[in-house]
């Protein structure tokens, strides 16, 4: 299972945006917490093949610093660059790697989301400029948090508007969705001092909070910085959930097949077409009716399990917690 690993206060979004929330596709989305009290530490490698950069791990102020300074040449040290943060990323099984996770204090992250190198992407001086209405809610987490447990809800638009410029300097203007529209907004939170941990609803910061608390212990330094900066904070788009999300429960076979029951008798009685209906076809009235009355109008059953609204639409991606 993919997963995204990264850390502060939590705003309540408003309520009208819980109305645009979408289903959430994850193992653990029924079984909440319990698998996380085994504490199994992610360790990152201590040194990567080919650069002297290593992975910052919180609480390190190479995380949380702003503002990130913007990429104004564009040379061969840059695409040096460039390459070795790619080569980290594939090193620690990574999805994405921002600047500030190897202590650069500098606009550009690197993703790749898909297992072909062809789509790998070098973001430099990046903007979102419209998010969806529409959010998608999965798990994430953060190399940077160094902890497969360390992982929690996160809600993301299901598709964004961007501008940024390449390795090249070439202005690139692109409408991403789905996954690489998560990954994106992921890394561009790194460039804003933010991590995942800060979008968690309430519970699974809790739930986290001794491998927080492990991570804070082991720094060795007297500059931890624990929470990003406020104004980025309360800037955070979309807002972070106020809650944990569950998915709504399906209904018992039982409760289907008396509604499926039901529905039939209905239909012998009004002798629609179907089985047994007076009429013939396939079943389920959706024969010919030869009875010479007018065919009655199918009545649909409504089955709590499929719901049509599209506010629950599943993403059909992986979820993204263990990696990045």
């Amino acid at each position: 299972m993919k997963m995204m690993i990264l850390v502060g206060l939590l705003m309540a979004p408003s309520a009208e945006s819980l109305l645009h929330y979408q289903k959430l596709q994850t193992n653990s989305a029924i079984s909440g917490h319990s698998n996380r009290n085994s504490m199994q530490m992610r360790l990152n490698p201590t040194s990567f093949p080919g650069t002297k950069y290593t992975i910052a791990e919180f609480p390190r102020p190479a995380l949380r610093r702003i503002p990130s300074a913007p990429i104004d040449v564009f040379n061969e040290k840059l695409i040096a660059t460039s390459r070795e943060m790619l080569g980290i990323m594939y090193e620690a099984k990574g999805v994405g790697l921002a600047a500030p996770q190897i202590g650069l204090n500098e606009e550009i992250f690197v993703y790749n989301p898909s297992d072909s190198k062809s789509m790998e992407r070098i973001v430099c001086n990046p903007t979102i400029t419209k998010y969806s209405e529409d959010v998608i809610v999965e798990e994430e987490g953060c190399l940077s948090l160094r902890s497969d447990d360390t992982a929690g809800q996160v809600a993301r638009s299901a598709w964004i508007e961007t501008e940024y410029q390449n390795e090249m300097g070439q202005k690139v203007r692109r409408r991403l969705k789905g996954f690489e529209a998560r990954v994106y907004q992921h890394e561009y939170d790194h460039l804003k001092g933010i991590l995942c941990y800060d979008r968690f609803p309430p519970e699974d910061r809790e739930a986290v909070q001794k491998s927080i608390d492990n991570l804070l212990g082991l720094y060795p330094g007297d500059d931890a910085r624990i929470e990003p900066d406020a104004r980025e904070l309360k800037a955070m788009m979309p807002r972070p959930l106020s809650a944990r999300w569950m998915p709504p429960l399906e209904s018992s076979s039982a409760d289907k097949e008396e509604k499926e029951g039901n529905a039939a008798k209905k239909k012998q009685k009004k002798g629609s077409g179907g089985f047994g209906g007076g009429g013939k076809g396939g079943g389920g009235g959706m024969g010919k009716n030869t009875s010479g009355k007018k065919k009655d109008k199918k009545k649909k059953v409504r089955d709590a399990a499929r719901s049509t609204d599209p506010r629950f639409k599943s993403s059909g991606k992986t979820p993204y917690a263990n990696r990045k």
